[in-house]
């Protein structure tokens, strides 16, 4: 189902505020396209624990669905993964990263938790993921073959963040 807001139909509306109020949060798909390799993101996750939402990009969609899965249950048992928080629970050995989203590329990455909240602000989170050697991507020697993988969305400039080509590719941007 896509999840962009201009595809959605009503009965997807409904899906998404049914799995929020039953499970504690919605996992939004961007499918790989042009030059990004796709993302996903929570929906909820600020309603139901008062935590930001997570957007991951990069991965496949179950290992992105199983990260947001496990994050959702981690949760539910009372943890956090605020900016800057390290984590190497959520798939050993991997170390992961929790960087603040910068509230600019929401409508653009978050499109479905934009609608969600309509009106009401809200924050985000972005997971990086390591490369083979446990290196992150603003890190020295992180494997350049993996360097368009994952934004960068802690900048708030647009080439800082590595932004470009995923909302030229996604046709997401919004004016």
């Amino acid at each position: 189902m896509p999840d962009a807001p201009s595809q959605r139909s009503p009965e997807a509306d409904r899906l998404i505020i049914r799995d929020v109020n039953t499970v504690g949060w919605h996992i939004a798909l961007v499918p790989p396209a042009g030059g990004h390799h796709g993302w996903a993101f929570s929906v909820g996750f600020v309603q139901t624990f008062d935590h930001p939402e997570v957007v991951i990009f990069g991965l496949p969609d179950d290992v992105l669905r199983a990260l947001l899965d496990t994050i959702g249950q981690h949760l539910r048992a009372g943890r956090a993964f605020r900016d800057g928080h390290e984590d190497a629970s959520l798939a050993p050995p991997f170390r992961f990263v929790f960087r603040a989203v910068d509230s600019a590329w929401q409508p653009a990455v978050l499109p479905v938790a934009s609608w969600f909240y309509r009106d009401r602000s809200f924050t985000s989170v972005q997971l990086f993921w390591p490369d083979r050697s446990h290196r992150l991507p603003w890190e020295a020697d992180f494997d350049p073959d993996l360097s368009g993988h994952q934004p960068l969305l802690f900048h708030g400039d647009a080439s800082a963040a590595r932004i470009g080509p995923l909302l030229a590719a996604s046709s997401l941007a919004s004016d």
